[in-house]
């Protein structure tokens, strides 16, 4: 149960630092600000991430945060900044979710 609640919090670590840094290019006044903030951010994330090596299998660690990095990161932005994503955009989407559930459930041996 841990496991998960480490995954969900790096990807929402991934998520608010991609905003902040978006947030930051379209208002140059806060550059700065978002900057440090977002890479604070990823720290955290970081920190999240080792525990995951600790207790999780690599391949599963990288399919899932990689992966549910890239998925959720575009959703968020899609949806805070109001960009419609386009057919080919969540058929990519598609795919890489069949990625993450194949590394992930591909070795019976392996463990969430």
């Amino acid at each position: 149960m841990l496991n998960y609640i480490y995954f969900l919090t790096f990807w929402l670590c991934q998520i608010g630092s991609s905003i902040l840094f978006k947030f930051g290019g379209q208002h140059p006044k806060y550059h700065w600000h978002t900057l440090i903030i977002g890479n604070i951010i990823l720290l955290i994330a970081s920190w999240f991430l080792v525990q995951l090596f600790k207790n999780v299998s690599q391949p599963i660690v990288i399919a899932l945060c990689s992966g549910g990095t890239f998925i959720s990161v575009q959703l968020a932005m899609a949806l805070f900044f109001k960009v419609p994503l386009s057919w080919v955009q969540i058929l990519g989407v598609f795919v890489i979710v069949v990625g993450m559930v194949l590394v992930t459930f591909g070795d019976k041996n392996a463990t969430i």
